[in-house]
């Protein structure tokens, strides 16, 4: 299977499942028999990184490596180095310090995010701004493209963060902003977005910061 084929939904679900690292292999760049499918899995792997890095989770629990299939002892070394450090990382969570069930809920807030239209976006514009360059035929180094998107990583992983932890129970802004170690006005702003997307309900009744509930969607 090409490496532009695996999805981050993979991955993920590689966590969820109780994976501790994830490695991906992929042809050597120019060697790609489908031209730029290896492009392709490097933007998606690096969104997934950056996504992992906003949950508190170590980025290098997933790898990302080139090879040609004549490379076999290419391939030894790499998986040695990657099950060598993935074994002093230790169990996912244990070594961020955290417990399994705001891990777990922070894994399906990570796979929400990366499933969501906007970052599929990004993913797609990884290889385009690489190869062809924006409107203006500007094209992008890897960091400059991280850079760009960062703020649009940032805000998907929150807002389904959010939805997740009020899928559990309803929350104030302030209880909310505490757990997810945001400033409260960043996640005020996340939740007006949401209430005009009708996916979060506020009560407004009583004294102190509002009460907010999800909403289910179909």
């Amino acid at each position: 299977m090409c490496s532009g084929r695996v999805d981050p939904a993979f991955v993920m679900k590689a966590f969820l499942a109780g994976a501790d690292g994830v490695m991906v292999g992929a042809c050597l760049k120019g060697e790609c028999h489908y031209s730029v499918g290896n492009l392709i899995a490097e933007g998606k792997m690096l969104v997934v990184q950056r996504v992992l890095s906003r949950f508190g989770l170590n980025p290098e629990r997933l790898a990302f490596r080139m090879m040609s299939s004549a490379q076999g002892a290419r391939f030894v070394e790499y998986a040695t180095d990657f099950q060598r450090r993935i074994a002093e990382l230790g169990p996912l969570g244990e070594s961020e310090g955290i417990h399994d069930d705001e891990l777990r809920l922070r894994l399906e807030a990570a796979t929400g995010a990366l499933l969501d239209k906007k970052l599929r976006w990004v993913e797609g514009k990884w290889v385009e701004f690489q190869e062809e360059g924006n409107l203006y035929g500007e094209r992008f180094t890897l960091h400059e493209l991280g850079r760009m998107f960062d703020e649009i990583v940032m805000d998907e992983c929150a807002i389904h963060e959010i939805r997740g932890r009020l899928s559990r129970s309803p929350m104030t802004a302030t209880e909310l902003a505490d757990a997810m170690s945001l400033p409260a006005y960043r996640v005020m702003r996340h939740l007006a977005y949401m209430r005009r997307s009708n996916l979060v309900e506020m009560d407004a009744g009583g004294p102190g910061d509002p009460v907010w509930t999800g909403v289910e969607t179909g």
